[in-house]
């Protein structure tokens, strides 16, 4: 019975513990500020997101505190009205602390009863000092070589610089690798990239290679606290954008890989799927659509976004239900349009290597400032193998248009096609909304290329030619 006591004592104990923990009360006395409005916030991703409005309690004192934790992460303090800020870090066992700052001297900083910010502060100042130092060797270095001279000691100390940087953040990242300051000097490590033989191209590709697939090293994606800190953004943006060749079928991969690793880290995952897939939607870059569709087909489709709502889910899924069949590499139905006199005219009745396909109207404005570079364009390349559609869009009562002042455009040598009763289907299966759109396909009506202009139609035609001669070429060899 008295074991049984103890024991029930030490849980009561834990239990009052936890319940202590719980929630967040953190004071700031802020010397030399007057206004009695202070806005607490943190990022979020490419974000800033208010998290409180404090008011003084006294004269520059303010108080944060609620019955619910704060998200772990970096904070900034904003300060009206000039809008200058100081930040601080919040993990799930440091949440009741004081601050006290002079507002014209964010460096006179204290914590009181945070370990975490007196660590991330030190080190701050550690680095400051260390890059002043740095600074003055390296102007010294510039001068010395402007001289010819030995600098040789001056790198030597340069070079112990830098490892008693490393020494300092390997400590904090060791001794307290759960805390945020841990977490941020991690997020901003740079990857070491071990020396390489070879030629110089390929010095540079194993450079490159092995830097990207190290690139996320030091970020856990899967971390919570990594939305709430200021590089995350940065990095994820990097990954894609500048480390990531930019065709669909490469940032498919990377973004796969990214999401994935971030699905443990729910707000993060949320966040960026999200946000790449308004990006690709919104693209106007050839082949972004594809990488658009592959994010609805594979995460949304796939109960793999369970926050959106049946509205926006049956939205993105008819987008992406209209976009599968003319992404770049797909076959093209073989679709029956008219001519002039009624006669029927099929896709598979053009027999040479390039088809040019323009789905245009009359009364598009757009399409009258685009008609006389297609007409060029049809001039130069109708004895090169190329065969230029143009498939006017009115139906019903206003079809007649679509045959009124052609040779004034000078229209007359294109493959003029139209289908008054949209038997073929052809603004579902090309997914036509608006006109001027162009494709161009191969001798089997695979999409090489769409949605171009036509200004652009001369330079990608006389590449595709290059490309496939030269390939055709390789291929005798």
């Amino acid at each position: 019975m008295k074991y049984l006591l103890f024991t029930l004592f030490g849980v009561l104990n834990f239990l009052a513990s936890s319940q202590a923990q719980k929630g967040h009360n953190i004071s700031f006395e802020i010397e030399n500020y007057s206004n009695d409005t202070l806005i607490v916030g943190h990022y979020y991703a490419n974000r800033h997101m208010v998290e409180d409005t404090l008011y003084a309690d006294k004269k520059g004192k303010f108080t944060m505190k609620g019955d619910e934790s704060l998200e772990d992460g970096s904070y900034l303090v904003l300060l009206r009205p000039d809008n200058k800020y100081f930040q601080f870090m919040v993990n799930e066992d440091d949440q009741d602390f004081k601050v006290k700052v002079d507002a014209e001297n964010f460096g006179s900083i204290k914590f009181k009863g945070s370990e975490d910010n007196d660590r991330f502060y030190e080190y701050m100042d550690f680095i400051a000092g260390m890059k002043s130092k740095a600074n003055t060797l390296k102007e010294k270095k510039k001068l010395l070589e402007e001289e010819n001279k030995d600098v040789s000691e001056i790198v030597s100390k340069l070079d112990k610089f830098d490892s008693e940087v490393k020494d300092y953040q390997n400590n904090i990242i060791s001794k307290h690798p759960e805390s945020m300051s841990a977490v941020l000097i991690q997020g901003n490590l740079n990857v070491d990239i071990p020396e390489f033989e070879g030629t110089e191209r390929e010095i540079k590709e194993q450079n490159y290679d092995y830097y990207r697939a190290h690139f996320f090293d030091h970020i856990d994606l899967g971390n919570p606290a990594n939305l709430r800190m200021p590089f995350l953004h940065t990095r994820i943006e990097t990954y894609i954008n500048d480390l990531t060749p930019q065709v669909p079928d490469s940032i498919i991969t990377a973004l796969d890989y990214i999401l994935h690793k971030m699905m443990p880290a729910e707000d993060t995952y949320h966040f960026y799927l999200g946000h790449f897939t308004n990006k690709m939607s919104a693209s106007k870059v050839v082949g972004h659509d594809a990488i658009f569709v592959h994010l609805v087909d594979n995460y949304y489709s796939k109960g793999l976004a369970p926050w959106s709502s049946e509205e926006t889910l049956n939205k993105l899924k008819d987008s992406s239900r209209r976009l599968r069949p003319v992404l770049i590499g797909k076959t093209v139905p073989d679709i029956t349009l008219f001519k002039e006199d009624g006669s029927p005219y099929k896709l598979s009745d053009v027999h040479t290597d390039y088809t040019v396909m323009m789905f245009w109207a009359p009364d598009c404005g757009h399409c009258k400032k685009s008609m006389p570079d297609a007409v060029s364009f049809n001039e130069k390349y109708k004895d090169k193998n190329v065969t230029f559609l143009a498939v006017c869009t009115k139906q019903g009562e206003k079809h007649a248009t679509c045959w009124e002042g052609l040779e004034e455009k000078n229209m007359q040598d294109f493959v003029l096609l139209s289908d008054e009763y949209g038997k073929s289907r052809f603004k579902r299966k090309f997914d036509v909304r608006t006109t001027p759109k162009i494709f161009i396909l191969d001798k089997k009506r695979e999409i090489l290329i769409k949605g171009i202009g036509t200004k652009q139609l001369d330079e990608i035609m006389e590449f595709i030619i290059k490309n496939d001669k030269e390939e055709e070429e390789k291929g005798k060899e």
